[in-house]
């Protein structure tokens, strides 16, 4: 999965919550109000590097009795084919997701609810 971004601390994106938030990179639509054009504009992927899923992972598991869940937005999460799979991680890692989506693809959001990867959908 492709990350172009990672606010560490937000007390803003889950009411009641202090939350890390994962920014993924690609974006299926091209909306003009987009606040993240960076992670959505393939011409401008390359002007920073991808974040290792790894480094995240770290800080999250040492984070753990200050960070109540953990928010993945974008651009648009769900255009990553495995999304679940680092979805798992993070809830190995004892965290509440909250998945921040266009709603696009009803396939991978229905997976990740059956699948009980998510606690709060959030879609715009």
């Amino acid at each position: 999965m492709r990350i172009g971004g990672f606010l560490k601390h937000s007390l803003i994106d889950w009411e009641g919550m202090i939350t890390a938030v994962i920014f993924t990179r690609g974006c299926n639509f091209r909306c003009g109000y987009c606040h993240n054009p960076s992670l959505v504009l393939p011409g401008l992927f390359n002007e920073t590097e991808d974040i290792e899923s790894e480094e995240i992972l770290s800080y999250l598991n040492i984070r753990k009795q200050w960070i109540d869940g953990v928010v993945i937005s974008g651009g648009e999460p769900t255009v990553h084919p495995d999304l679940p799979e680092f979805i798992k991680l993070v809830r190995n890692a004892g965290y509440r997701i909250k998945l921040d989506t266009n709603g696009s693809n009803p396939v991978m959001l229905k997976e990740l609810v059956s699948a009980g990867l998510v606690d709060f959908v959030a879609m715009d």
